[in-house]
């Protein structure tokens, strides 16, 4: 098969090179791991960020590159580089379009631009999420029509899903088991010895690319269900007069209690992911309920909490008529800049829909990044008098505020969405609100 005149002692001896297509929050850390004990040429189509990584900098914060030169990846946007490699790991997005349905534009263009360099005996990994089936069925022929190449006999295919998680100190590249999955044995070999490299955790060798793209889906349409349960369950208990806030605690004080909490459920894998698999059902007329409606449910969190806004603003007048509401933490999720696919820009976004004057901080965004992604801009200090502030992202930052934060930037009938759940117990003297 193709990988088997390629040992890894060629790659210890950078003998071969790797290339990784796509240098973002997954391809970045792959690429530096793969650089301490390997040739690697790290190549992004996009030269503004070529440029800041080849002086060292990662806009995403994530980072520390090693003083060791030596220890760099080749950073270029240069395509022609990666002919000089013979192994191909595709990191590139693979986000959903409006309509939620799959893009796979970049995965594509990731993928045409590696079957013009690749040759007898490369092997391509595909890291990106996808559903299953994609790598053999939608990447593979593709390389083959470009190349000229037949998979199995010229050429092999891996695939190796990434467990990045941003912001997280502990569960870096170097930490997680990593699932391994080729198109034939001797890859899948190959696989395995390449990134017990990469991490210390271990490698999990799938019996097939299909099981390992599945199981990439199955992590996180498991947590998408067990969060819309806890936001289905706190709507049901607020009907009922008791408070979710509480009964999760209690709740919580058994041993097999999954400490999940309600939420806006937004990212590039919970509120991507179950789309992947369900556009794939849907074209096998499979049913998928469940998967269905924890989607549903996820997706009207923003609706939920948009009509408690507007519930509370038509309940309240004062002297000045200011209903101008705060929201604090316009990325995804805490302690990280990304804004893409933030269901906090989605919530501002309905608000201002209903003619509410609405304003995002947060300590970590970009506010140049927001603008680009969103069209919105993040307001510097809240200034004046808000009558809703709703505390969208848990950030480290937010933790050491006290109530007079809030009492010092609200009215006195002001109304204080915690959707964090940071500060139960510590808003007495406003209004306060939270799932």
């Amino acid at each position: 098969m193709a990988m088997r005149n390629k040992p890894l002692n060629r790659f210890l001896e950078k003998i071969d090179s790797i290339a990784v297509i796509g240098l973002g929050y997954t391809g970045l850390p792959l690429a530096l791991r793969l650089a301490e004990r390997f040739s690697v040429i790290g190549y992004d189509s996009d030269l503004v960020r070529i440029q800041q990584l080849q002086s060292g900098f990662d806009s995403n914060q994530e980072l520390v590159f090693p003083q060791l030169p030596n220890l760099i990846p080749l950073f270029t946007n240069d395509a022609v580089q990666l002919s000089n490699a013979c192994v191909y790991i595709i990191a590139v997005p693979t986000p959903v379009d409006s309509n939620h349905l799959p893009d796979l534009r970049s995965l594509k263009g990731a993928i045409e631009q590696v079957g013009e360099f690749l040759k007898s005996g490369d092997c391509v990994i595909v890291e990106s999420t996808v559903y299953p089936g994609c790598t053999e069925e939608f990447c593979a022929p593709i390389l083959e029509k470009i190349s000229g190449l037949k998979m199995g006999e010229d050429f092999s295919m891996g695939y190796s899903p990434e467990r990045i998680n941003p912001g997280d100190a502990v569960h870096h590249i170097g930490a997680v088991i990593k699932l391994v999955a080729a198109s034939d044995p001797a890859t899948l070999y190959f696989m395995t010895q390449l990134y017990q490299h990469v991490t210390a955790a271990g490698v999990h060798a799938c019996e097939s690319i299909r099981v390992a793209e599945a199981a990439k889906l199955t992590e996180n349409i498991q947590r998408d269900v067990n969060i819309a349960l806890l936001n289905e369950l706190s709507a049901v208990y607020e009907k009922l007069g008791i408070n979710p806030g509480a009964v999760w605690e209690a709740a919580a004080t058994k041993w097999n209690f999954l400490p999940f909490r309600p939420g806006l459920a937004g990212g590039h894998c919970i509120s991507v992911d179950p789309y992947y698999l369900l556009d794939l059902l849907k074209q096998q007329s499979i049913n998928a309920p469940l998967v269905e409606e924890a989607r549903r449910i996820n997706e009207g969190m923003v609706a939920r909490v948009a009509a408690q806004v507007l519930k509370h603003l038509k309940t309240v007048k004062n002297e000045e008529n200011d209903q101008r509401v705060l929201i604090m933490g316009a990325s995804f999720k805490p302690n990280v800049k990304d804004v893409r696919n933030s269901k906090s820009v989605e919530l501002a976004k309905l608000l201002m829909k209903n003619n509410i004057v609405v304003e995002l901080v947060d300590p970590l965004v970009d506010t140049q990044l927001l603008q680009q992604v969103s069209g919105l801009s993040l307001t510097r200090q809240p200034h004046g008098c808000y009558q809703v502030v709703i505390v969208a992202v848990n950030h480290a930052v937010y933790k050491e505020l006290g109530e007079s934060y809030f009492c010092n930037c609200t009215f006195g009938t002001a109304l204080v969405i915690d959707l964090t759940g940071a500060f139960k117990g510590v808003i007495h003297n406003r209004k306060y609100w939270t799932i």
